[in-house]
């Protein structure tokens, strides 16, 4: 992909973001229409999407490349996790400052951004990829993550088995891998749906920034320490393993963007729910967010240069 397709396409997303925003200063989307919007966007345009990706012909070099991407997942959040567990200990913060610290570094917008950028850079194949690593991210999050930012004693499965993506993200691998496929009114009808995933989902990002004050962001050290592991050092290294391990194109791309991502909002969200420094949350997703206007458009280029 050259470079002039890479920032065509990081340009329509962040116009999209920047309609967003626009929108929301305007009033045309209200706080209550913005909550509404996302449930939506959560509950049933992403999970068509990515039913309508299980469309996607069966081939074995692409099963392969699940397999890897499931290698890699899995690698991800445990070196992630080992890593920002270490540096927190070295962090003059508050105990809850640290919890929020390494979920906030650990865990991207793998779902909000990573599956509408896959399906713009490599369409199906490219959300294929998203929804197994995502799977991941679901794993680590609602056991893990939940179990960080809370009081609780247990790391539970509970919200993993209620979440719909999993559920969907499973049903449409299942599709994948047999011969079914679904008819082609219904799978026009699902894709159609689906399609609205990427332009709400950056029209969502860019009603977020609303009320953050720069000067909030920029005296925030340790943001700026949580967007550097997120978007430099975790796609960096991943770039890195990718290589020495051989994975090229699609699959080899797909990861290091992937972990390349800003935080993600559902850290801010049970923060928020376990009054565990939200304010601080809520700064380092929005820092991350911003700062991808810079780092992403260089990492798509460098992953596509020595993953080709």
């Amino acid at each position: 992909m050259a470079i002039e397709t890479i920032l065509t396409l990081i340009g329509k997303i962040f116009l999209m973001i920047a309609a967003g925003y626009i929108m929301k200063k305007a009033g045309l989307i209200t706080d209550e229409l913005q909550k509404g919007l996302s449930a939506l966007l959560m509950n049933a345009i992403l999970p068509l999407n990515l039913l309508a990706s299980s469309s996607q012909t069966f081939s074995k070099e692409l099963s392969l490349n699940l397999l890897l991407v499931c290698a890699a997942g899995f690698l991800y959040y445990i070196g992630a996790i080992l890593l920002s567990s270490l540096i927190s200990k070295a962090l003059k913060a508050t105990e809850a400052e640290k919890k929020v610290f390494v979920s906030m570094s650990v865990f991207q917008n793998a779902g909000f951004i990573g599956i509408p950028l896959a399906s713009e850079l490599f369409g199906s194949e490219g959300v294929l990829y998203a929804v197994i690593y995502n799977i991941f991210f679901q794993l680590f999050f609602f056991t893990f993550g939940m179990y960080r930012l809370s009081n609780e004693k247990k790391i539970g499965i509970k919200s993993l088995v209620k979440s719909p993506l999993i559920l969907v993200s499973l049903v449409s691998i299942g599709i994948y891998l047999s011969p079914f496929r679904l008819p082609d009114f219904i799978q026009g009808a699902v894709k159609g749906i689906g399609d609205m995933m990427v332009p709400l989902s950056m029209i969502l990002i860019g009603c977020s920034l609303i009320g953050i004050l720069p000067a909030e962001l920029l005296k925030d050290r340790y943001s700026y320490l949580v967007s550097a592991l997120r978007l430099v050092v975790f796609p960096l290294v991943t770039l890195l393993l990718a290589r020495l391990a051989g994975l090229h194109g699609a699959v080899g791309v797909c990861c290091v963007v992937l972990a390349g991502l800003p935080s993600g909002t559902l850290n801010v969200i049970v923060a928020q729910k376990n009054e565990c420094a939200p304010e601080f949350a809520a700064r380092a997703a929005i820092h991350g967010t911003v700062f991808m206007a810079v780092t992403l458009p260089m990492l798509i280029y460098i992953a596509m240069i020595f993953l080709k």
